[in-house]
C-alpha cells in the first residue's frame, strides 16, 4: 500500500512470541547438542532464542524453540547448518554415495 506522500510505508516489526516443535531422531539431537551441551548452548546464545530439548527416553525427541520470529529463524538456520555439517563430515561408504536428507517433523 502506499502512503499519502505516495511512498511505501514500513510495516512495524510485530512482537509476537513463537514457539516452533520439531519432532527429531536421537543422533540428531545429540548432534544438537554436542559435547556437554555445548552447541546448543551457543546456539541458545548467539539466536536469543529459548531451546529445550525433551529426555532421552524414546527414539524420538522433542526440540521446542521460542522466541521472536528472527531468534526463531536464527535458530533453526544454526540447527539446520550444523546438521549439514555433521552430515556432510559422516563418512560415505562406498565413496559418491548420496545421503538420505534430514527430515524434520515440525
Amino acid at each position: 500500500m502506499s502512503g499519502s506522500d505516495g511512498g511505501l510505508e514500513e510495516e512495524p516489526e510485530l512482537s509476537i512470541t513463537l514457539t516452533l516443535r520439531m519432532l527429531m531422531h536421537g543422533k540428531e539431537v545429540g548432534s544438537i547438542i554436542g559435547k556437554k551441551g555445548e552447541t546448543v548452548k551457543r546456539i541458545r546464545e548467539q539466536s536469543s532464542a529459548r531451546i529445550t530439548i525433551s529426555e532421552g527416553s524414546c527414539p524420538e525427541r522433542i526440540t521446542t524453540i521460542t522466541g521472536s520470529t528472527a531468534a526463531v529463524f536464527h535458530a533453526v538456520s544454526m540447527i539446520a547448518f550444523k546438521l549439514d555439517e555433521d552430515l556432510c563430515a559422516a563418512p560415505a561408504n562406498g565413496g559418491n554415495v548420496s545421503r538420505p536428507p534430514v527430515t524434520l517433523r515440525l
